[in-house]
């Protein structure tokens, strides 16, 4: 799930800036869809699992910083093949 946040975030220009802290933590910035002021900071474990994420208003599930960066998982996947389009003909 963080990772296709992620991916999503560096597809629809959010990441604004990826730093790594202490013990291999890395933290990537992403820009608010409702502040130029402020950013939302995730912070992903070096085991690539998610470890927390802040704003000025404290901490976000990953659901709000969808949310607050206006992030779409439906603009950023390639929609679905059409199986019979893939399918060998004998």
């Amino acid at each position: 799930m963080i990772e296709d946040l992620i991916e999503i975030a560096y597809a629809q220009g959010a990441v604004t800036c990826v730093a790594q802290a202490a013990g291999g933590v890395d933290e990537y910035e992403l820009a608010r869809v409702d502040s130029v002021a402020s950013s939302v900071t995730v912070s992903v474990r070096a085991d690539g699992k998610f470890a927390k994420a802040t704003s000025i208003e404290g901490y976000l599930s990953l659901g709000q910083v969808v949310r607050a960066c206006g992030l779409d998982y439906r603009h950023a996947t390639r929609p679905p093949v059409h199986p019979l389009l893939t399918s060998s003909r004998p």
